[in-house]
């Protein structure tokens, strides 16, 4: 996968502040503590705790608040320490830095460039052209009662016959996930079911159920068929993830092409990055 199709996702955690909006403050303005000129604001504390481990994070924020305020003192004065021993000016201590610099610059880059490429104006747009472009095509809404043999296939259409209520069937004998919805398989167009089931589906009339078991890899099916519909468009709101990820992901190949352009690059074959490792 393309270093470019990771999508760096920021995500923040805010204080529950219950002040007056016009007392309100940003939490890089609140300052939590202080080592000598030193400030650690409430952003501070916020940054470190996106990056705990999931299980830490789920406590309440009060709960964490002085160990998370404690490690960040000690982080600087560690860190005072470090710069007093002249660590940065060591030459592998430079090599990462500058490393962890450039893979800053390139999340923040990168994410906001997806923002820009994101906005609504360009969601709408995207919409309008899905709207100018699509085709209807029929949707088909089924029930179905899946078992493994063929006989108790046959017994169940027994007893559909006799006005039996395929939706209790269903419950009582399917082993088909959708038993808990009385075999409701919901709506789905051509293609999205394998080929036996869907040339059955084809032949029935609205509400009917097949005369004889269709037998699929999945076993045997009595199919219903509830409804038969020409598609409709889908409403910006209902699709717009869809659309927000499409549009990154386009984003993100069209960005490695323009990138890439014009530039030398090659790698080296991983066989070759062994060898060299081993000797």
């Amino acid at each position: 996968m393309s270093c470019f199709k990771i999508i760096f996702i920021l995500t923040n955690f805010f204080l529950a502040i219950t002040l007056p909006v016009a007392n309100a403050k940003e939490p890089r303005q609140v300052i939590v503590a202080t080592v000598d000129n030193h400030i650690i604001t409430a952003q501070d504390v916020l940054n470190t705790i996106n990056r705990l481990p999931k299980k830490i994070k789920e406590k309440s924020l009060s709960e964490i608040y002085p160990n998370v305020v404690n490690e960040l003192i000690n982080r600087h004065l560690i860190t005072k320490q470090a710069y007093k021993d002249k660590l940065d000016q060591q030459k592998e201590i430079v090599e990462i830095i500058k490393k962890n610099k450039d893979e800053i610059l390139a999340k923040y880059w990168l994410n906001n460039f997806l923002i820009n490429n994101t906005s609504e104006e360009k969601i709408q747009d995207f919409y309008t052209k899905y709207l100018e472009n699509f085709k209807t095509f029929k949707e088909f809404n089924a029930s179905h009662i899946l078992v493994k043999e063929k006989d108790e296939a046959l017994q169940i259409i027994e007893k559909l016959k006799i006005k039996s209520e395929f939706s209790k069937l269903a419950k009582s004998y399917s082993i088909g996930p959708s038993k808990k919805n009385g075999g409701g398989l919901g709506w789905f167009k051509s293609g999205q079911m394998v080929k036996e089931f869907e040339e059955a589906v084809l032949k029935l009339k609205k509400g009917k159920i097949t005369k004889k078991p269709v037998k699929t890899k999945f076993g045997y099916h009595i199919i219903m068929l509830n409804d038969i519909r020409d598609s409709q468009p889908k409403k910006i709101n209902d699709i717009k993830k869809q659309i927000v990820n499409k549009i990154k992901q386009d984003s993100l190949t069209n960005l490695e092409k323009q990138l890439r352009k014009s530039k030398s690059i090659k790698i080296l074959d991983f066989k070759k990055v062994v060898q060299e490792i081993n000797n």
